[in-house]
């Protein structure tokens, strides 16, 4: 009679016990997370890509003199073909609001999280906004510019190492 005390408390105790074990469900590391490029410029922060709207495309619009400007109205627009990867085309950046700095542009692929440069010759970044209003806008700036990939990408624009707007455009394959 002891014994079948002893094994039922027992079993009890083990039930109870194996109760008790943590229900937590371990997290799963994220694996889509990106990592900075380590020559990416100081000032080009995780907290930026976080402000992409994938959903706000640049579009094409109108300023009055031109009608083949592509971006974002009022505030950063292109003159270029369209991109297609590992193709170098010359575009022609115009900005509104400001007149001068240091222009830098950072590449990142919605599908890939894969960060680059832009500009054709691999920096970040270049002097030379200004040369006075252009088409309607306050400054522009000539450059030459590639992709490798094809993708959603999201090109986050800098002026004087402060985010100054975000063009988000389909690059499709050759």
């Amino acid at each position: 009679m002891k014994v079948k005390i002893f094994f039922t408390a027992f079993l009890l105790c083990l039930f109870v016990i194996s109760g008790c074990g943590s229900s937590k469900v371990q997290e799963v590391p994220n694996t889509d997370k990106f990592s900075l490029p380590k020559d990416i410029p100081s000032f080009v922060t995780e907290k930026d890509f976080e402000k992409i709207d994938w959903d706000r495309t640049a579009i094409q619009f109108d300023t009055g003199e031109r009608n083949d400007i592509f971006g974002n109205k009022n505030k950063l627009g292109i003159i270029g073909p369209e991109l297609k990867p590992k193709e170098v085309e010359k575009w022609l950046w115009h900005f509104w609001g400001i007149d001068q700095g240091e222009f830098t542009v950072v590449g990142y692929n919605e599908d890939t999280s894969k960060i680059s440069p832009v500009l054709s010759d691999g920096a970040w970044s270049r002097n030379g906004i200004g040369g006075g209003k252009v088409n309607k806008a306050d400054a522009s700036m000539p450059s030459n510019v590639v992709l490798y990939e094809a993708g959603k990408w999201a090109l986050l624009v800098y002026i004087d190492g402060k985010l100054f707007d975000i063009l988000v455009m389909d690059i499709k394959s050759e």
